[in-house]
């Protein structure tokens, strides 16, 4: 579940409360800070924004020939410290009243930083569409002279697209956002910007990599003494360890980010850090507690100004989930209405889980055609999330090959440090040798080789890396899809036949949830190695995310790649494992379907097997299903519709 505060996890964390140091270094918002006579008030508006606002009223006030410029810049400072409090119509106010003070079409980087939290707080009052729009033509503005505001402005729409469900394009932005921040803004900058990527890896179900990153602006942000982030970035490390199901560790942190927001009398994060503690405890199944911590959220955030729409929606999303597991499921389903509802602020939530469970709780009531929809509405979201158009495939798999490759990068600069220090130790060796005996040639080929071949052995290793799925040594999801379309194309290119199999573990979940994720995972490893010796020779096997695979039966019939994927079904059941001293035996579910003459994308096939993978859950799993658009059609409209709307 994703969830955080709609001003400071959801908007700009570049005017939050300064980073408190030792030092004497001033801080600042990430573009547009104010120097010389208005530093002082920089720095106090970051530190103390309560005590700030007062003094920046009067000053905006005092003098009538004030230069329009400098009153601008006081209404910047007042716009950031006003969004630090979650206060986002006076943010607003004070963005707008500060940029009709600057020319038209100005595009200094104090209009640039009054845009980027105008767009960013407009979306506590309203839709996301049009600051994304607006993000969207700062960025298109500016050039590659400008790298510190393009990073700026990449860092707030990538956010944006993060929390408009577009994963892939906040990958991208801010990766690229992170990268430029590194390079020409202050680490604390960056540092935000790893922890928005955090968010953006963790909504791909990439804990791992999204830990480390939060992991690393905790650290930063506690050796800085920066209360207020620090507690964000607590909050994030709780929601991606209750995603991973290691719910102690994220009690903690949820705990001692409410410690903090209670310690410094910030209500609105105390708030949104008891909505944080309800999650966490209904997780846990302590249902009654939870109910405790929903009602005081609740109340502690409608006594402040700062409880805006996203926050209603993020807390009903909360009260949907208790209700239902307390079996109360005709109030769940008003709650789960309220938390999806059409316009507005996405909750901070998987909106595609929400639909699940409210699918679950339409058919408690009895309402099956409601059930359906949400059903329909669920798999087309969670379809999103794994398979793309082309443009969007490219997109999202460069992005994960630059993920793979900084994930190694460290380890191969090491060794390619190491070498280049052999190298140089080699190369001072063989001048004084050919300065004694006159070998400088064959020497020197013979370093010159060693090199070249160490360089092939350095390129051969990244490949191997950006294709191989560091869990179970399969093709990765970004490899086996480059397959499945090199395939595609060769079958309409020569008229062939190509099948395509998703597979599913039956009830993995709660093998994980019974044994723990260590488990599920060496589970995993031993399940795709047992499918793995069962394929014959040109059938191509891969890791499609989680606990699903992609199997490509390349020059098939459906009925011949029916006949295999029986054999790979029964394969996989006559397997007996034993885990602490029981017997576990796992099935699968397998939906195939063919290749069409009129399909031009890998997602119009994949689309089709997942409907006959749906079909085969829902008609008791352990089996095999086929497409046939004569039994399959009604729900493959129905997908269609719901994935126009």
């Amino acid at each position: 579940m994703i969830r955080r505060n709609a001003r400071t996890y959801q908007h700009c964390l570049a005017s939050l409360l300064a980073l408190v140091v030792s030092s004497s270094v001033t801080h600042a918002a990430c573009i547009g800070t104010q120097t010389g006579e208005l530093a002082a008030m920089e720095e106090l508006a970051f530190r103390d924004p309560a005590g700030a606002l007062p003094k920046l009223a009067a000053e905006i006030t005092s003098a009538r020939d004030m230069p329009p410029t400098r009153r601008a810049a006081l209404h910047a400072i007042a716009a950031d410290a006003s969004r630090q409090l979650g206060f986002s119509r006076q943010s607003i106010t004070n963005a707008d009243a500060g940029l009709a003070l600057l020319p038209a079409g100005d595009m200094s980087d104090l209009s640039i930083r009054m845009r980027t939290v105008r767009a960013l707080e407009s979306t506590n009052v309203g839709g996301i569409d049009a600051a994304e729009v607006e993000l969207t033509r700062l960025a298109d503005a500016l050039g590659s002279d400008r790298p510190l505001a393009m990073g700026c402005v990449l860092r707030d729409r990538g956010w944006l697209n993060f929390r408009d469900g577009n994963p892939d394009q906040a990958l991208d932005d801010l990766l690229r956002a992170y990268a430029l921040l590194r390079r020409h803004a202050s680490r604390e900058e960056a540092m935000v910007a790893a922890g928005r990527l955090s968010m953006a890896q963790f909504s791909v179900r990439d804990y791992p990599q999204a830990l480390a990153l939060v992991d690393e602006t905790v650290a930063f942000f506690r050796e800085q003494k920066a209360q207020i982030r620090l507690a964000t970035a607590l909050d994030r490390r709780a929601a991606i360890l209750m995603a991973a199901g290691r719910l102690d560790e994220a009690s903690m942190a949820a705990e001692e980010a409410l410690h903090i927001h209670e310690g410094i009398g910030d209500r609105v994060g105390t708030g949104l850090s008891q909505m944080r503690m309800c999650g966490v405890l209904i997780q846990r199944n302590s249902l009654k507690e939870a109910g405790t911590w929903c009602d005081r959220a609740e109340v502690t955030l409608s006594q402040t100004s700062g409880m805006d729409d996203n926050d209603y929606r993020t807390l009903a999303a909360l009260r949907g989930r208790l209700y239902l597991a307390l079996g109360r499921s005709k109030d769940a389903v008003a709650q789960f209405d309220r938390a999806i509802a059409p316009g507005g602020a996405q909750p901070a939530d998987d909106i595609a889980e929400l639909y699940e469970l409210r699918s679950r709780a339409h058919a408690a009531v009895g309402n099956y055609p409601a059930a359906f929809n949400d059903q329909g509405e669920f798999l087309r979201r969670m379809r999103e999330q794994g398979t793309l158009d082309r443009i969007r495939e490219v997109a999202q798999l460069r992005v994960q090959f630059e993920n793979d490759q900084e994930k190694q990068k460290i380890v191969l600069l090491e060794k390619d440090k190491k070498l280049a220090e052999e190298r140089l130790n080699s190369q001072t060796r063989t001048t004084q040798l050919v300065a004694i005996a006159g070998l400088t040639g064959l020497v020197t080929a013979f370093f010159l080789g060693y090199a070249l071949l160490s360089n092939r052995r350095h390129r051969a290793e990244l490949i191997r890396l950006a294709e191989r799925d560091e869990l179970t040594g399969l093709l990765n999801r970004r490899a086996i899809v480059r397959k499945a379309v090199q395939l595609l194309s060769r079958a309409r290119e020569s008229k062939g036949s190509l099948v395509i199999g998703l597979i599913d573990f039956d009830h993995f979940k709660s093998i994980n949830d019974r044994f723990g994720h260590a488990v599920g995972d060496q589970l995993l490893q031993r399940l795709s190695a047992a499918l793995r010796s069962a394929l014959h020779t040109g059938e191509v096997f891969g890791r499609y995310g989680g606990e699903e695979f992609l199997v490509l039966f390349p020059d098939c019939t459906l009925d011949q790649a029916r006949h295999s994927a029986e054999r790979l079904r029964t394969a996989l059941r006559d397997q007996h494992m034993r885990v602490d001293e029981q017997d576990v035996t796992v099935t699968l579910s397998l939906g195939l379907a063919g290749y069409e003459s009129g399909d031009v994308l890998f997602d119009q096939v994949a689309r089709r097997a997942d409907i006959a993978l749906y079909v085969a859950k829902t008609q008791g799993r352990d089996r095999v299903e086929v497409y046939n658009p004569a039994r399959h059609g009604t729900l493959n409209a129905s997908a269609s519709s719901q994935r126009q709307r």
